[in-house]
């Protein structure tokens, strides 16, 4: 309950009341959905359900909590590393199709399309309390620096601006 509320209020805010009916019953077509979910594969399957749901947590906060916004988020030119030859044009006119073909081989891909319903849905747990990015734990970067911390989850740790 509480997550829902937050998504409403950040949908309120983001959108205002004249447009917030339409962001809330948004419903993605099936490429746009295969498209979320290869992303969740290729980013955390080997962190399993609990990595993927971290990553997708990450997508839907970039919207702000609106469920048309995910996919241009996903879309967006480096934002998540695994899509980057796709969201940068680098793979001509074949687009998103390889990386789908490849992540919905994956064992854990009903599980990515689940979460990405769920997602869309607004029923998703913010396991990143907040996270708008995330790395490997190993790694730190410049851009971090304005970041703080959220958690750890597998080997990915989750931040969001201080």
């Amino acid at each position: 309950m509480k997550r829902i509320i937050f998504s409403t209020l950040a949908a309120l805010a983001w959108f205002g009341t004249s447009s917030l009916a339409t962001a809330l019953n948004y419903t993605p077509d099936q490429w746009e959905r295969q498209i979320v979910a290869a992303c969740l594969i290729l980013e955390a399957s080997d962190q399993g359900e609990q990595g993927m749901t971290a990553v997708a947590n990450v997508m839907n906060n970039r919207a702000g909590g609106n469920p048309s916004r995910i996919y241009k988020e996903v879309r967006k030119p480096y934002a998540f590393t695994s899509l980057n030859s796709a969201s940068t044009g680098k793979t001509g006119s074949r687009g998103f199709a390889g990386h789908v073909t490849r992540a919905s081989r994956d064992s854990n891909w009903r599980i990515a399309l689940r979460i990405t319903d769920r997602m869309y849905e607004g029923t998703l747990t913010d396991l990143t309390h907040g996270a708008t990015h995330y790395s490997v734990v190993t790694e730190y970067v410049s851009w971090m620096r304005a970041m703080r911390q959220t958690v750890v989850i597998g080997n990915h740790k989750f931040l969001r601006k201080s």
